[in-house]
């Protein structure tokens, strides 16, 4: 599917528009910025402007962008996900259900609420090295195992620990537990 030059010269005046006014610019400072001229600047933002490759990068370095992010259509700044399309692994033999909380991929995180029904556990796996994981209890009391140690969190709790390491989850109460686990990997690099 062909993008007309026009759509794409749309693209480029609304991102222009939208990132210099995120980052509180004049076309004037912009312009400096990117090593060209205001004049350029208001042309592109009008949308009457067919710039070169090289006043396309020049613009991206200026406003800490791709190429791309400058040319596509402009994202929404709200997006709205039904439950139904959060992806779920429900694991009814063992009363696990694990869904994802970002279903969006972000660069090295992860987000995911973890709920166990009474006597459920699971193994967590250990993540490339240097993770770094933290788990919150949301609802009645979670049993933690890392390294040898058992810790036990009641609502409100955190533990943080090396998601690198072999873990596991476990609920021991009579209600349901539930809890937000944050792996963040490689936080350090």
């Amino acid at each position: 599917m062909a993008i007309s030059m026009h759509k794409v010269a749309d693209n480029l005046a609304q991102n222009v528009i939208s990132l210099r006014k995120k980052r509180r610019l004049t076309q004037s400072a912009l312009a400096q910025l990117a090593g060209a001229t205001r004049a350029s600047i208001a042309l592109i933002e009008s949308g009457s402007s067919n710039p070169t490759l090289e006043v396309l990068l020049k613009l991206s370095q200026a406003l800490h962008v791709s190429v791309d992010e400058l040319t596509n259509a402009p994202q929404a700044e709200c997006k709205h996900i039904k439950a139904v399309d959060i992806p779920l692994d429900k694991r009814s033999k063992r009363g696990v259900t694990l869904r994802k909380l970002l279903p969006d991929k972000i660069r090295a995180t992860e987000l995911d609420e973890i709920a166990l029904e009474p006597g459920a556990g699971m193994t967590g796996s250990p993540h490339v090295e240097g993770t770094k994981e933290y788990f919150t209890c949301t609802e009645g009391e979670m049993m933690i195992g890392v390294l040898g140690q058992v810790f036990q969190l009641k609502k409100g709790d955190v533990l943080a620990f090396p998601g690198d390491k072999p873990h596991s989850y476990k609920n021991q109460g009579r209600g349901r537990a539930r809890g937000v686990s944050v792996v963040l990997f490689n936080p350090n690099s």
